[in-house]
Parts: structure tokens; sequence; C-alpha cells
């Protein structure tokens, strides 16, 4: 329940203030959930990511891409910048994610390489 209110939250907020987003910035967010949902089908086909999901995780790296284009501005730094990420991919793995998706991504990861 918890995990809906939060995503509808982020989809009403995203709605209002996403007109104002670039189309390369929403192709880049489209590529890396589509990076994300191959890692996890290459570490186990039936945890590929849910439509919701899908969702959830493009409205967060939206909100990242736009803090990390607000920091830029502001003169921020690459710690900075690994703050901000730090913040919405813990947001991804830890809210949006299943702990098996998580170890589906690892064991994905490690067949890539």
């Amino acid at each position: 329940m918890k995990k809906l209110i939060v995503a509808s939250i982020l989809f009403v907020g995203l709605s209002i203030s996403g007109f104002a987003q670039s189309d390369k910035m929403k192709e880049s967010v489209k590529e890396k959930v589509e990076q994300l949902n191959s890692e996890l089908v290459a570490g186990d086909k039936s945890q590929g990511l849910t439509e919701e999901q899908k969702t959830q995780i493009y409205n967060i790296h939206l909100e990242r891409l736009k803090e990390l284009k607000d920091a830029k501005k502001n003169g921020a730094d690459k710690d900075a910048n690994k703050v901000i990420n730090k913040k919405y991919f813990q947001k991804i793995y830890k809210e949006v994610l299943t702990k098996e998706q998580v170890k589906a991504r690892r064991e994905g990861k490690k067949e890539e390489e």
C-alpha cells in the first residue's frame, strides 16, 4: 500500500512538472529503465519489471536527472552528484524492486562480465 501511495504521489507530481522535460532526457531515462530490465531478465527471466515498476523507475530517474541538472547549474562537484545518484538508486533498489529482482540483477550483471 505504501508503495502505491508513493508511486501515485510521484506520478502526479511529475505529471504536472513533466511537461518541461526535454526529449533527450526522456530518451535517456527510457534507456536506463530498459537497461535495468535487461539486467534483471539476464539473471532470471521471470524477474522482469512490471509496467508499474517501469513507471516508478522512469519517474525516479526523471527526478534524479532534474536534480543533477539543478546541481550542475549551482556548481556542484562530482561528490555532490554521487550523493544525489546514491539517494535515487537506493530508492529504486529498496522501494521499487523486490529482493528477488535485486538478486536477479546481481546474477545478470555477473553473467554480462
